[in-house]
């Protein structure tokens, strides 16, 4: 992780920790930290930084930006975007029962609505990571991070192609760290008619934890999420393709990438006793 980028979650942990707030870092930053780090899977650098904070109001929030205003933060586009240094982009959610009617959260000023449902589960599930010498964060586990973007996703499936990428990037690379990945467990389980294979099984490890995370409404909404990809050219798919940069299917990646969202639902639905 980059200087830069490392010193802005410094501050954010230094002023969320000052006033007692529950804070978990969420999105792309995370899998840098859990899977390139630690499984060894790669370099996936983002300087984009999602977290979620515990407010008790909207004054709350912008006594907030006020205070990560003063630790040389400002404000970007959104009320949510706080930049520093002009390389890095924080988005800071807030997250509290007074800002939230019926599982939304609505922007005041006529701002964006979003579905807060799996932020919960972020913040319980949040374990400490380190992250650089003598910072260590609130993190969100893979299956919570999951949760969280196929929740994303559902919101705006037409903009969130993204949070695909993330997820397949977790079905790829969760548990596969050597001597120590529970893939062999599952390995030659039977899927749909097919045994699975060790490259398959970390989606169905993800849908087991995810839906032992997810809250009732969380795990209705990954269970529709799950229900749109009905084939190999449901819109997931292609999105993935597309972002991929996959415009000719030379080499069957359509049918593997349907294969690992059946195995996330089987596991889904076992957990889930359906």
């Amino acid at each position: 992780m980059e200087p830069k980028t490392v010193e802005a979650l410094r501050i954010l942990s230094r002023v969320l920790s000052q006033e007692g707030r529950r804070f978990v870092l969420i999105g792309a930053t995370v899998p840098q930290i859990l899977l390139d780090s630690r499984e060894g899977s790669g370099g996936r650098e983002t300087k984009d930084i999602d977290a979620v904070a515990a407010v008790n109001s909207w004054d709350d929030f912008n006594r907030l930006r006020e205070r990560l205003e003063q630790e040389g933060f400002r404000q970007g586009r959104a009320a949510h975007e706080f930049l520093r240094d002009d390389d890095v982009n924080i988005d800071l959610i807030p997250f509290g029962p007074a800002l939230i009617e019926q599982d939304h959260l609505s922007w005041p000023n006529g701002g964006a609505i979003m579905n807060i449902c799996g932020l919960e589960e972020a913040l319980e599930c949040a374990r400490d990571e380190k992250i650089a010498v003598d910072l260590t964060l609130p993190v969100v586990t893979i299956p919570g991070l999951v949760l969280t973007k196929a929740i994303a996703y559902m919101d705006r499936p037409e903009e969130r192609a993204r949070d695909l990428i993330d997820i397949l990037y977790c079905f790829e690379h969760y548990e596969t760290a050597p001597g120590e990945s529970r893939r062999f467990d599952h390995a030659g389980t039977q899927v749909n008619d097919k045994l699975l294979t060790y490259e398959e099984a970390g989606a169905f490890l993800l849908g087991i934890e995810v839906a032992a995370l997810a809250k009732p409404k969380s795990l209705a909404i990954v269970q529709r999420f799950h229900g749109t990809i009905i084939d190999e050219f449901a819109r997931p798919v292609s999105q993935i393709l597309t972002e991929e940069r996959r415009f000719v299917d030379s080499d069957g990646r359509r049918s593997v990438l349907y294969r690992l969202f059946q195995v996330f639902g089987t596991g889904l639905n076992k957990t889930a006793g359906i």
